[in-house]
């Protein structure tokens, strides 16, 4: 899996998925009498992130109102997402004629010049409009594609050259410019580019993978494995690196060019955009156009497929991720990846048992590839199958020779296996080391502070941590929660009122801050409230039987007797404890 999926899922919630691209393209459209139907399913499809049917029902709609520009476009958008490209051009071509500068559209034509080999249309187009209807960057790439393909080599060498300004833009000018240079045959400058592509930074694997090939062609393979090496070093297992490398070190095999031309090019720059917007805050919605646009251009890319996958996966389309994900050759350096990611997506559709069976097959083929087990022990955890997460990331520190520290989130997801199994010491040591090799670590904070919190123990540094976890990740409902709680059960009952409030706020269905809320308001004299929070919970239907029954309990008789009777049996268990350490020495009536 691409190491920031899970940052896009965090992102991204159902019913978000492009609201902002909506905003930008217009408010909510003036639709036809008897059209309503159409647009009213189109936009339920929208908000449940269910493009097809999106594209289905918007185009219904266009049908019956079709010089509605507001439909037009949201057409376009949702066939572009749901991979109906080339369905989109003719509306695409009504649209920009009404709107010239129209950005979607103009980014679709652009890229059906490319795809018909008509570039002289795709530099016309990207002249006339490419300062309106393009971001710099993909006006810049595009272009300088577009004059590649014409045979203006030295002009798209000083189009992408005029790319400078962010640090960002600068690498995907030279990297973009080592890909031209080389398929122009200018192997000079060719490896020029590539090394200021690249500067003193640990490569990506693209860069990696693209000089690398560059320098296997040149019989140059010592090279082009060091080259794989550092890409490695940033992250140790990706099957596309260790395949190059082991290509690299037969020395049998040639590789072909990552991009041979203008349309390859171009599609190789939609492709890098998408993977920029996937990790920026929001950008997840314009990664999806340029995925399905790079793909369009070349159907034979398995990065972009690979990427496509994980953009579904964030947002929560987990059946079509899972069907992404299994076009994948079991030959293709790509296929481990997209099988750990078919399995996550499989497991999201209440099919744990298949996608075990998926990476238990993997497994077998793959046994030294850490990345494996990981996620075997990622899916029982999820499962709530902590006995078989942990076996699972034992096997995994076995693999790769114990805690390190590119690996510390093993530790975090081991020492939530042990928590759960009771296994504190365990769990605890997994947490501070965790904690060692990333002390900023928001999450890890809140969970060993928590869990110190639950335990009645260490509470001032568990204040502390969770303080710290709160300053890190301030707008996440259930670390603010476990700071309220903290407050709590130290006294300050004031403070963990306003505490609780802020949590609730940013996490108003959680049954557990909702309980946790309602006993604070009772701690301070407002039980009316506090009945009410408890009930808010109660209809949230907590997963525990225990908690909804406690719940009941308190709506009964009131927080204060809850909390005398919880007293008054760990003090029966802590005596029974004792008698049994002991044994009891009554001596028995025999009758």
């Amino acid at each position: 899996m691409i190491a920031f999926i899970p940052t896009l899922r965090r992102r991204l919630r159902a019913g978000t998925a492009f609201a902002a691209i909506l905003a930008c393209l217009g408010g909510t459209p003036v639709f036809a009498e008897g059209n309503t139907g159409s647009y009213l399913a189109a936009r339920h499809a929208a908000i449940n992130n269910d493009m097809d049917q999106a594209a289905t029902y918007f185009t219904r709609a266009l049908a019956a109102d079709p010089t509605n520009i507001d439909l037009m476009e949201q057409t376009v958008l949702y066939k572009i997402a749901a991979g109906r490209v080339s369905a989109a051009v003719p509306i695409a071509r009504k649209l920009v004629s009404k709107e010239p500068d129209h950005r979607i559209s103009q980014l679709l034509l652009v890229t059906e010049d490319f795809q018909k080999g008509e570039a002289k249309n795709a530099a016309n187009r990207l002249e006339k409009h490419g300062d309106t209807a393009f971001n710099t960057v993909t006006a810049k790439l595009l272009a300088g594609w577009a004059a590649f393909d014409l045979g203006k080599h030295e002009e798209a060498q000083d189009i992408f050259a005029s790319l400078d300004g962010q640090q960002l833009y600068r690498i995907f000018a030279d990297y973009h410019a080592g890909l031209a240079a080389a398929a122009a045959g200018d192997d000079e400058d060719a490896e020029k580019l590539f090394k200021s592509s690249i500067g003193d930074e640990t490569p990506t694997a693209r860069l990696a993978e693209a000089y690398g090939r560059f320098l296997e062609r040149q019989t140059r393979n010592e090279d082009a494995m060091a080259i794989y090496d550092r890409a490695l070093e940033r992250v140790p297992s990706d099957p596309v690196m260790i395949a190059a490398r082991e290509r690299a070190e037969a020395m049998n095999t040639t590789p072909d060019p990552l991009v041979e031309t203008g349309k390859q090019g171009a599609a190789e720059a939609l492709y890098g955009l998408a993977s920029a917007f996937a990790r920026d805050d929001g950008g997840i919605r314009l990664s999806l156009v340029y995925l399905q646009l790079a793909l369009y251009l070349n159907e034979e890319m398995e990065a972009p497929r690979l990427l496509l996958g994980n953009v579904m996966e964030a947002q929560e389309r987990w059946a079509e991720a899972a069907e992404t994900y299994e076009n994948f050759d079991a030959k293709s350096p790509y296929y481990r990846s997209a099988q750990v990611g078919r399995a996550d997506a499989l497991s999201r559709i209440d099919m744990t048992d298949e996608a075990l069976d998926a990476l238990k097959k993997l497994e077998k083929v793959f046994p030294k590839d850490e990345t494996v087990p990981i996620a075997i022990g990622d899916l029982m955890r999820r499962a709530e199958r902590y006995e078989e997460a942990r076996v699972a990331y034992d096997r995994a520190f076995e693999l790769i020779g114990g805690p390190k520290e590119r690996y510390w989130s093993l530790n975090y997801a081991r020492g939530v296996s042990n928590e759960r199994l009771g296994n504190w010491d365990e769990a605890e040591a997994d947490l501070k080391q965790a904690l060692e090799f990333r002390p900023d670590q928001a999450h890890v904070l809140n969970y060993l502070g928590y869990s110190w919190i639950e335990q009645n123990r260490n509470l001032t540094e568990a204040r502390e941590m969770i303080e710290r976890a709160v300053e890190l990740r301030p707008n996440d409902g259930y670390i603010t929660d476990s700071l309220g709680w903290v407050e709590y059960r130290l006294g300050d009952f004031k403070s963990a009122v306003q505490t609780m409030e802020r949590a609730v706020e940013l996490t108003p269905t959680d049954p557990v801050i909702n309980d946790h809320f309602g006993d604070t308001l009772w701690m301070v004299g407002r039980k009316t409230e506090a009945r009410f929070q408890w009930r808010r919970a109660l209809s949230f239907n907590p997963d525990e039987q225990e908690l909804r029954d406690r719940i009941k309990r308190k709506l009964a008789v009131g927080l204060d007797i809850v909390l005398e009777e919880e007293r008054a049996a760990e003090i029966e268990d802590a005596d029974k404890a004792v008698e049994t350490d002991t044994g009891d020495k009554t001596p028995k009536d025999d009758g």
